[in-house]
């Protein structure tokens, strides 16, 4: 199991289907992987911990060798631009890109308050509990009057070749950039200290009267709840304050920095190789939203 490369999609159910997926007998991997030696505890420098959940992931050290939110809202906008253009070509000539993803980042505030650390965000628990926030999705595009298969044909086309134009930075690299946010993952859950802050966390849970194995387990039941009740909000600020109690997210966000820095040190050609890869992507994607043809 590996998290997204890009961030800009990443989920709280992303997250907690890593920290589950991964047991003792993957410690290792091969091809290119992390070290064959599980990392050591990490000496930590306390901080401040982040102001939300997102924008802690998104400043670990492992998240500099992928595309950042800038990166991932000019990869949407250049592939809607390529599609409006194919769709146009193709013989559809109103087609301006209605239903194509909107090209915004994430707001890290609200996107990803509950996790492994606890729950981050006053202005998040009071309002939104462990729902995602609420989005305006794109209105779905409606086909030409007359134009049936041949529309929905040319749409399948121009998404392919846009994503053939756009392509990526290389699949190894993605792929090991994966690998060890999951090993750092790993190393995080059982790290004595984080182990100690979580019982804490638990503890402080269950005497404001929510009972919980653990902070990804919490938001379970309220997930799939169509709607924010009174019940789930009182489960969020007891969360928030039991997080900042146990100072479990300052922790937490520490240790799992630490041990990916080990982890990049290990690593350092193959992650330089796979930041320039990014950079490489960066600069074509500007190139092709200037309007000039990337080579």
């Amino acid at each position: 199991m590996q998290l997204p490369a890009n961030f800009g999609r990443f989920t709280a159910g992303a997250l907690t289907v890593a920290l589950a997926a991964f047991s003792a007998s993957c410690a290792s991997t091969s091809g290119g992987g992390s070290a064959d030696s599980a990392p050591t505890p990490p000496a930590i420098t306390t901080a401040p911990a982040p102001e939300s959940g997102r924008g802690g992931m998104t400043g670990l050290p492992l998240s500099a060798y992928q595309a950042d939110d800038q990166g991932a809202v000019k990869e949407i906008q250049a592939r809607n631009i390529l599609i409006v253009s194919c769709m146009r070509r193709a013989g559809f000539p109103a087609f301006d890109g209605d239903g194509l993803q909107p090209a915004q980042a994430p707001d890290n505030a609200t996107a990803l308050p509950a996790g492994a650390w606890g729950y981050l965000g006053a202005d998040a628990a009071a309002v939104q509990g462990f729902h995602p926030p609420k989005r305006t999705l794109p209105r779905p595009a409606a086909a030409p009057a007359g134009s049936g298969e041949a529309y929905d044909t040319a749409r399948v086309d121009c998404d392919r070749q846009a994503a053939e134009r756009l392509g990526s930075p290389q699949g190894s690299g993605t792929e090991l950039v994966g690998r060890l946010f999951d090993d750092s993952l790993k190393a995080t859950g059982k790290d004595t200290r984080v182990v100690a802050a979580t019982k804490e966390w638990s503890a402080c849970i269950a005497a404001a009267g929510f009972e919980a194995a653990s902070p990804e387990a919490l938001p379970e039941r309220f997930r799939a709840a169509p709607e924010i009740t009174p019940e789930e909000l009182a489960t969020a600020r007891a969360d928030l304050d039991c997080t900042a109690k146990s100072n479990l997210a300052t922790l937490w966000f520490a240790v799992l920095a630490g041990y990916q820095r080990q982890l990049i040190d290990r690593n350092a050609e193959a992650l330089t190789a796979q930041r320039e890869a990014v950079r490489a992507q960066d600069a074509k994607l500007t190139k092709l939203l200037a309007g000039e043809s990337p080579a």
